[in-house]
C-alpha cells in the first residue's frame, strides 16, 4: 500500500535530546549510501539512545556508512518522535536530532529531491513529503522490489601487471518483482589500491561501461580500518529488469610506473562490495556481498606478454593480384607484442589465418617480420588439429594456424614490438583466387612456466613468461585478378577568362577510361570519393565543375556502373580562380577509386589504381 505523508496546518512538535554530550550539530541530509563524520555521530547517538544497529555494535562493520540497518534505526527513531518514517534524515529529523521543535514546513518549501509530495488543505500550498518517487528507467512504478547480489565465479585469481587493465571480479545482480535502478557500487580494498591503479571501471555482460572512477588517489577512498580496509564508491546508472539478471564486471587499470612489489608479487583483495538500487516505489535498497576476490599484482621482476593489433595495419580493401605470376609479400596484418617489466626473447608464435576458400589455393609461403628478422611458417595446420606435426600438416582448409618456431626475436622491456604477417599470393591461373578474402588473428594465452603459451617468450633467466589473454584481429583483405585497367588518359586546359581584371578563371578537364575485368565495378558519382588528388596550386582556388561517365547504363543514385568486361570513359571538369599573374602550381589525379559493390549508399570492396599504376598520372600545370 502506498503511504503518503500529510503536512497539516498544525505543527508537530517533537523535542529530542542533544545529539551528543558535546552538542554535536547535524547539518547535512543523510540517506542510504552517505558516509563521513555525520554518519558516525548519527550511529553513535542512535545506539546510545537504544536504537539497534547490530553490525556496528558487533563491530562486524565499521561506523561511518549509512546502510540498511542504520536506515531501520532512523525509521524507529522517526516513529517514536512522530516524524514521517522514511529513513531519510532530512530537515524534520535534523531539527529533532539537534533539539529543536519540529514544525510544519514554511510556505514555499521545496519537496525533497526524489520524493512524491501531496498538497493538503484548502488554499494550503505546502508540499507534504510522501514516499520516494520511482527513478527514471523504471517500468514498474509503485511496485516494491529487492535486488539480490552475489560474487560470480569468474574472473578469479587473476594475475595483473603494471600498465595494463584487467577484469578482477564480477557480480551477479538479480531483480525481484520490480525493476531496480542501480546507482552505485561500493568496494572495500585491503590495501592502498591507488598506489597500484588509476581507474576502476564497471562493465555489463555486453562490455558496455556502466560506471567508472579515474585518477585514483588517497582522497578517493574512505579509510575504514587503518592499513587494511579502504572504501570507494563507483557511481553507476543502469536498470536491472524485473525477474531478470545482470552481470557487472570490475575492471582495474593499473599504473605503468608502480613498483610497489619490486622483487615479488603482492596479493590484493576486494574484501566485499555493496550495491545501491531503487525500486518502483522509490525505496532505496542496499545489498552487501561479503565474499572477497583476490588478485595478484606482479612486481617489476615478473614479466608478462601483452599483444594488440597495430594501428597501422592494412585497411579493409582489395589487393590486386596477377593471373600469371605470384604476388609476393602481401601484408596481411600487423600485431604488436610487449614484454612488460623485463627484456625477453620471442621463441615461437602461432598466427590464425581465416579465408573464404582453401588456404593452399590462395597462399604459398606465409611469413612474419620483426626486429629486422624474417621467418617463414614451419607448419600450416588446420585449427581443429591439435598437436599438429609435419606429417599431419594440411593447409587445405579455410581456418589455418601458421606456426613459427625457432625464433630469436628480441623484445625490449615495456616497448611494443610490431610483428608483420606477410603472404605470397598464388597466381590466379584458373580463377581460384579471384575474390577470395583473408584475415589474420593472434590468439594470445598462457600462464607463467607453461610450454603451450602463445606467444612463447622467455626472459634472460629462461623463465617462460605469462601471456595476457587477448585475440587481436586484422582487417579483411580481398584478392582480385579482375584486371581492372585504365586508358585514354588525357588532359585539356581551357583559355583563361578575365572577369573583372582582378579575378580570372581557367577550366581544365581530365578524361580516363576504366575497363572492368571478370567482375563489375562501381565508381562513386561524388568526385572526391572517386579520385585521389594532389593540389599544389597557390594564389588561386580549385573547384569541381562536373564529374560524369560516357553513358548511364547501370548507373544509379550515388554511383556509376561498369559491367564485367566493359568500359566507360569518365570526364572531370574543374576550374581554378584567382588574380592574373598570381596563380601557380599543379593539380594532379594520383589514384582512381572503385569498388565491387554498393551498399547503404557507400561503395564497398574498395580498391584503387594508384599513381605507380597510372602511367603519367593526370596532371594539369596551372599558371595565369
Amino acid at each position: 500500500m502506498k503511504k503518503i505523508m500529510i503536512a497539516t496546518g498544525v505543527a508537530v512538535l517533537a523535542v529530542a535530546m542533544i545529539a551528543s554530550a558535546q552538542g554535536y550539530a547535524f547539518k547535512t541530509n543523510l540517506t542510504v549510501g552517505s558516509t563521513g563524520a555525520d554518519v558516525v555521530a548519527l550511529q553513535t547517538w542512535l545506539i546510545s539512545s537504544g536504537y539497534s544497529i547490530p553490525s556496528v555494535v558487533a563491530k562486524t562493520a565499521a561506523p561511518g556508512y549509512f546502510g540498511s540497518q542504520t536506515k531501520a534505526a532512523v525509521q524507529a527513531y522517526q516513529t517514536a518522535n512522530k516524524i514521517p518514517s522514511t529513513g531519510f534524515v532530512g530537515p524534520l529529523t535534523l531539527a529533532s536530532l539537534n533539539g529543536s521543535a519540529v514544525a510544519t514546513p514554511a510556505a514555499g518549501t521545496v519537496c525533497p529531491t526524489g520524493m512524491i509530495c501531496t498538497l493538503i488543505g484548502a488554499g494550503n500550498t505546502l508540499p507534504a513529503a510522501g514516499v520516494p518517487a520511482a527513478p527514471v528507467g523504471i517500468t514498474t512504478p509503485n511496485v516494491a522490489g529487492i535486488l539480490s547480489a552475489s560474487l560470480w565465479s569468474s574472473p578469479s585469481g587473476v594475475s595483473v601487471y603494471k600498465g595494463q587493465a584487467y577484469d578482477v571480479a564480477s557480480y551477479k545482480l538479480q531483480a525481484g518483482a520490480s525493476d531496480m535502478a542501480v546507482s552505485g557500487f561500493t568496494f572495500d580494498f585491503d590495501n592502498y589500491i591507488w598506489l597500484y591503479a588509476n581507474t576502476i571501471t564497471l562493465k555489463d555482460e555486453a562490455g558496455v561501461v556502466v560506471g567508472t572512477v579515474s585518477n585514483l588517489n588517497s582522497s578517493s577512498f574512505v579509510e575504514i580500518t587503518a592499513g587494511s580496509d579502504y572504501r570507494i564508491t563507483v557511481p553507476a546508472s543502469f536498470v536491472v529488469k524485473s525477474a531478470q539478471s545482470k552481470y557487472v564486471t570490475v575492471n582495474i587499470g593499473f599504473l605503468s610506473s608502480s613498483d610497489r612489489c619490486p622483487t615479488n608479487s603482492c596479493s590484493l583483495s576486494i574484501l566485499g562490495a555493496s550495491v545501491r538500487s531503487v525500486d518502483g516505489t522509490g525505496v532505496t535498497d542496499t545489498q552487501n556481498v561479503g565474499s572477497a576476490r583476490t588478485f595478484t599484482y606482479q612486481g617489476s621482476n615478473n614479466g608478462q606478454i601483452n599483444v594488440k593489433a597495430d594501428s597501422t595495419q592494412p585497411a579493409i580493401g582489395n589487393v590486386q593480384i596477377s593471373t600469371s605470376v605470384n604476388t609476393n609479400k602481401v601484408l596481411l596484418g600487423i600485431f604488436d607484442i610487449k614484454s612488460a617489466n623485463v627484456a625477453s626473447k620471442l621463441q615461437s608464435l602461432a598466427i590464425n589465418v581465416t579465408t573464404n576458400g582453401r588456404v593452399s589455393d590462395i597462399f604459398g609461403t606465409i611469413s612474419i617480420s620483426a626486429a629486422g628478422q624474417t621467418y617463414s611458417a614451419s607448419l600450416l595446420c588446420p585449427v581443429a588439429t591439435p598437436n599438429c606435426t609435419s606429417a599431419s600438416a594440411d593447409a587445405t582448409g579455410s581456418s589455418t594456424v601458421a606456426h613459427f618456431t625457432s625464433l630469436v626475436i628480441p623484445l625490449a622491456a615495456d616497448v611494443w614490438t610490431p610483428v608483420s604477417v606477410y603472404a605470397n599470393v598464388n597466381a590466379d591461373t584458373s580463377g581460384q583466387v579471384n575474390n577470395r578474402s583473408a584475415s589474420t588473428s593472434l590468439a594470445a594465452i598462457g600462464s607463467a612456466g607453461l610450454s603451450t603459451n602463445n606467444p612463447s617468450v622467455i626472459d634472460n633467466s629462461y623463465n617462460t613468461l605469462a601471456v595476457n589473454q587477448a585475440t587481436p584481429v586484422s582487417n579483411v583483405l580481398t584478392f582480385t585478378s579482375s584486371g581492372i585497367s585504365q586508358s585514354g588518359l588525357a588532359k585539356t586546359i581551357g583559355n583563361v577568362v578575365s572577369n573583372t581584371g582582378a579575378s580570372s578563371t581557367q577550366t581544365f578537364t581530365f578524361t580516363y577510361t576504366l575497363t572492368a575485368g571478370n567482375n563489375p565495378i562501381y565508381v562513386s558519382s561524388t568526385y572526391p570519393l572517386a579520385v585521389t588528388v594532389s593540389n599544389t596550386v597557390t594564389g588561386g582556388t580549385v573547384s569541381n565543375v562536373s564529374f560524369r561517365d560516357s553513358d548511364t547504363t547501370g548507373d544509379n543514385t550515388g554511383y556509376f556502373y561498369v559491367d564485367a568486361g566493359n568500359s566507360k570513359t569518365f570526364t572531370v571538369t574543374n576550374k581554378v580562380s584567382g588574380s592574373p599573374g598570381a596563380v601557380n602550381g599543379t593539380y594532379s589525379i594520383t589514384a582512381l577509386k572503385y569498388g565491387t559493390n554498393f551498399v547503404g549508399g557507400v561503395i564497398t570492396g574498395a580498391g584503387t589504381l594508384s599513381a605507380p599504376t597510372i602511367s603519367n598520372s593526370l596532371s594539369a600545370d596551372l599558371a595565369f
